[in-house]
């Protein structure tokens, strides 16, 4: 996999996004980095840049399962409904602290995630990423 244009991280922890936008940032000094705590407001933001993109934007967004106003499930059951050229932009993976293995099998089963990453994340997790042909 290429880097992509864009990384996105939504997640409602401020800290956590401090720390996602570290480790991208040492993995791809130039890469875009979008960060948002509040997952409607991703959602609009992918809405209203890509639907209308003439070119496209590959993107990876990391995303966090337990947030307050959606869920990553909840957020990923509206994605879905977005037409299949901007969802053929991104690459999505889980962000979780979470040691549930429901989460794990929920993430692999969906359609939309390519994979779930620990928290936080790191520059070494980012790079296992692009080691692999996902």
């Amino acid at each position: 996999m290429k880097v992509p244009e864009l990384f996105m991280v939504v997640d409602d922890d401020r800290t956590n996004n401090m720390i996602c936008e570290f480790s991208l940032r040492r993995f791809s000094p130039n890469t875009e980095i979008k960060t948002f705590t509040n997952p409607e407001v991703a959602l609009q933001f992918i809405q209203d840049f890509y639907i209308n993109k003439i070119s496209p934007t590959p993107t990876i967004l990391f995303l966090d399962i337990n947030m307050p106003l959606l869920t990553a499930w909840e957020f990923l059951e509206i994605f879905k409904d977005f037409p299949s050229a901007v969802k053929e932009q991104f690459n999505i993976y889980i962000l979780t602290s979470s040691i549930d293995f429901r989460d794990k099998e929920k993430a692999d089963t969906n359609p939309h995630v390519r994979g779930s990453l620990c928290k936080p994340l790191s520059t070494p997790a980012i790079r296992s990423i692009f080691a692999t042909d996902n």
